[in-house]
């Protein structure tokens, strides 16, 4: 809600953040009205908003220990420290959606060393900007100009609202491709790697003592 409403600027968080703080307080106890007014950006002084957080008949009698308390409290995600470390509004659900959608491009299961950071910078640049802006500004930075109307753009445009909206045909469709190349590429590994009828050494251990009465081999 701050960053909404102070369009991000850190500065005037951190400075709104005391007398938010006070604000708080202050409506908790039961006097919601001018500091809520002045500071609050959830409560408009009205009593209104009080009934979203306790019932309306009731009203907390802090001592000035326990103002204290609350407001050390709310220093655990209001304080200056608090908010360098907040300011991204990172969160762990982002950071994991993230990850999965460089999976996508770079699978754990496949080494791309030549292309890594190519496959990971177009990944960027389509989170960012979605599938069709980011398709033209990779042909735009390559030399090449595609024709308004064209059945390219068309192409492009259909793909933008599928990959928006997909349903569960193409998600399916997807899997079963995905399927089929990862099968293709173990494959195509096995036979550069291995050969038909390769197998490990037999252990000779007719030769161990305590192995004499039993030929495991």
């Amino acid at each position: 809600m701050a960053h909404k409403f102070y369009n991000g600027d850190l500065n005037k968080i951190k400075q709104s953040m005391p007398k938010v703080a006070d604000a708080i307080v202050a409506c908790f106890g039961g006097y919601c009205g001018e500091p809520c007014k002045a500071s609050s950006l959830v409560c408009c002084g009205n009593y209104r908003q009080a009934k979203n957080y306790m019932p309306m008949t009731v009203k907390l009698r802090m001592t000035e220990g326990d103002k204290v308390l609350l407001l050390k409290s709310m220093d655990i995600m209001l304080s200056p420290i608090a908010l360098d470390k907040t300011k991204l509004l990172t969160s762990t659900q982002k950071c994991e959606a993230v990850n999965r959608s460089y999976q996508a491009v770079n699978p754990k299961i496949i080494t791309n060393p030549r292309n890594f950071a190519g496959r990971i910078h177009g990944k960027v640049l389509k989170l960012n900007n979605g599938y069709a802006v980011s398709v033209l500004l990779k042909t735009k930075s390559l030399g090449a100009t595609l024709t308004k109307g064209s059945s390219v753009i068309r192409q492009i445009r259909k793909t933008d609202a599928i990959s928006k909206k997909p349903n569960n045909d193409v998600i399916q469709k997807r899997k079963i491709t995905r399927y089929a190349a990862r099968q293709r590429r173990y494959h195509l590994h096995e036979r550069l790697h291995y050969n038909k009828g390769l197998t490990d050494t037999v252990h000779v251990m007719k030769g161990v003592g305590q192995l004499q009465d039993h030929n495991y081999v």
